[in-house]
């Protein structure tokens, strides 16, 4: 809070300001690239981009099995086209796909390729990227080695997130803070995250800080449809026909969890609190993002179900 100050000639003391809430915008419009826009307007425009900036789109691309295991096409690109409006210098979609499977193959197989490649952007597999070795301050259940991440991440101005609204065998869920994994070198992630080292809540808190490595300027969640129940690959998928966005990686994750309530999912996620999550509680320990429910301000358009996800974030 803003300590409140004297008015002239010792007037009344102001009262001090109320924190201000993150935005989280969820829109329902006539297509994905109408619902991406404007859920993106809700969570407050891309203005933070600047003329001549470099800005990296991080896609979930995993493995090759499609939307919504794995980013929509469609919303890859109408997000590279809306990047494009800001008059930014590059625009890059990077990924790095799961331990021995070649990144540009997945992205072939999933139209990712042919997304970004059709809205200009540069594709940059991590796969033979420089790494650079990062122990961020707080990762502590990394060990002393922390991890390896791409170089590129160091190199560019904005990095926007496109996670998927799924559930998953081994963290609960995979959201925004799960698609932090991709980031992450093939073989830190299968010495440390893949090798009994899966159990919550250690897991959680190792997906939590992988962000610690990395700032994400917006996350553009597709929930056009989403995997309700056996994820991350293949399961049962329901359509929402949501897209939500946010700044704040904490708060996006907490309303996908809200509306995944409300569709209905896993026990993993219905008989825990959001708050009591692993990666929810250890990125809100770490400053990652929002705390608690009462700084998440949900902005929506056509979203009659508005007042019931709200009430699923408490």
């Amino acid at each position: 809070q803003i300590p409140g100050r004297h008015k002239e000639l010792g007037a009344a003391v102001a009262q001090p300001q109320e924190k201000q809430k993150v935005a989280v915008g969820l829109a329902r419009g006539e297509s994905v690239g109408d619902s991406v826009r404007r859920a993106i307007d809700l969570a407050g425009g891309l203005g933070f981009i600047q003329p001549g900036q470099t800005v990296l789109i991080k896609p979930n691309a995993n493995s090759a099995d499609p939307y919504p295991a794995t980013t929509n096409p469609d919303t890859l690109y109408e997000v590279v086209r809306l990047v494009w409006e800001r008059d930014p210098r590059r625009v890059l979609v990077g990924e790095r796909s799961m331990y021995r499977i070649a990144t540009m193959d997945t992205l072939r197989k999933l139209g990712l390729y042919d997304a970004a490649g059709e809205a200009r952007a540069e594709i940059v597999p991590f796969d033979d990227l420089r790494w650079l070795r990062v122990h961020p301050q707080g990762a502590e259940h990394w060990g002393p080695e922390g991890f390896r991440i791409p170089g590129l991440l160091e190199e560019v101005d904005h990095i926007i997130s496109l996670p998927c609204l799924k559930t998953h065998f081994m963290a609960a869920f995979s959201l925004s803070l799960k698609n932090a994994v991709g980031i992450v070198h093939p073989e830190d992630r299968l010495g440390v995250l893949h090798r009994g080292h899966h159990q919550e809540p250690r897991f959680g808190s190792l997906i939590a800080e992988i962000n610690l490595a990395y700032k994400v300027s917006l996350v553009l969640l597709d929930a056009t449809k989403a995997m309700v129940t056996g994820g991350p690959f293949q399961g049962d998928v329901v359509s929402p026909g949501l897209v939500l966005a946010s700044r704040d990686r904490v708060a996006i994750d907490a309303a996908g969890l809200a509306l995944l309530k409300l569709l209905g999912t896993e026990k993993a996620i219905m008989d825990k609190g959001i708050w009591e999550q692993p990666q929810i509680r250890r990125a809100a320990e770490l400053g990652l993002g929002v705390a608690e429910a009462a700084a998440i301000d949900l902005r929506g358009y056509q979203v009659p179900e508005l007042d019931k996800i709200q009430q699923n974030l408490l």
